[in-house]
């Protein structure tokens, strides 16, 4: 912004008391012109921006002020306000046609299934900390603890749940001759030693159960779980198997599956004790 150095030194302001709303910003005379220079990153001066709705608009003030001498003084003051708008909005053409080729496309994308995994772990504790590994001897009546785990999918999404978990002395989970631990989510009624400690609540279920043998001359053991996946955010993954009569409750199935481990063999050494074959 310039203003003519003799039209305001004849209105009795000489230019060096001249300066912008910030008073360090003063003008500078080049061809008979006060000129004084400013921007919008550091040098400011004192420069306010504002918008308006259909303007967007930089507002300053050339100033000047007398010197003051005395008590009282006659001397005018200066202020030029001025400012600088630019339209907000603004409607463009392009100088150029657009010739489409094909305005839908149609495409079938291949549909796919993902695998997880789902594992069945025997621990020697309480606090699932020692898996059975290799050769074990476990004696009848010994509490066996046992987790179903999944992995492969997301644990802030997705519960384990264990619909089904029970015992066959063959290899057959389709078996005819079977003993029932887990049953409708819950502990199998029948058997008193069993002990569901987790279900629907994490990627892992856990349950406990005392060792047994079948009397059909059967020197082995198989156990055998069918498991689904849980949507968390239904509310309804974690069974209850405190009311006297337990129903089935309608949940979200996600995914089901069924997992076997075993077997679990009579040792030769101890007539009272048992080895895992295979796991």
């Amino acid at each position: 912004m310039s203003v003519s150095r003799c039209q305001l030194f004849e209105a009795g302001f000489p230019a060096d008391i001249l300066h912008l709303n910030d008073p360090s910003c003063r003008g500078t005379v080049r061809n008979g012109r006060v000129e004084f220079q400013f921007d919008n990153d550091e040098h400011i001066c004192g420069t306010k921006l504002v918008a308006n709705g259909t303007h967007f608009v930089y507002d300053n003030c050339i100033q000047g002020t007398p010197r003051l001498e005395g008590v009282i003084s006659r001397e005018k003051a200066l202020k030029l306000s001025f400012s600088c708008a630019y339209p907000q909005a603004q409607a463009l053409s392009m100088n150029m046609e657009i010739n489409p080729l094909e305005s839908i496309v149609h495409k079938s994308l291949p549909a796919g299934e993902g695998r997880y995994r789902v594992r069945m772990i025997p621990y020697q504790d309480d606090e699932f900390t020692q898996p059975f590994n290799g050769s074990v001897d476990a004696e009848l009546d010994q509490e066996m603890h046992v987790e179903v785990r999944v992995e492969g999918v997301d644990s802030r999404q997705f519960a384990l749940v264990m619909d089904t978990c029970w015992a066959t002395p063959v290899n057959d989970p389709d078996s005819s001759l079977r003993w029932d631990l887990i049953a409708h989510e819950c502990p199998n009624p029948a058997d008193e030693t069993v002990d569901l400690l987790q279900n629907g609540v994490s990627m892992s279920s856990r349950f406990s159960f005392r060792m047994f043998v079948f009397n059909a001359n059967s020197s082995r053991l198989y156990l055998h779980c069918a498991v689904h996946l849980c949507l968390l955010s239904s509310n309804h993954c974690t069974p209850s198997c405190n009311s006297e009569r337990r129903e089935r409750r309608s949940l979200e199935l996600q995914d089901s599956t069924s997992i076997s481990m075993g077997p679990l063999m009579l040792s030769g050494r101890k007539t009272d004790q048992w080895v895992p074959e295979k796991v």
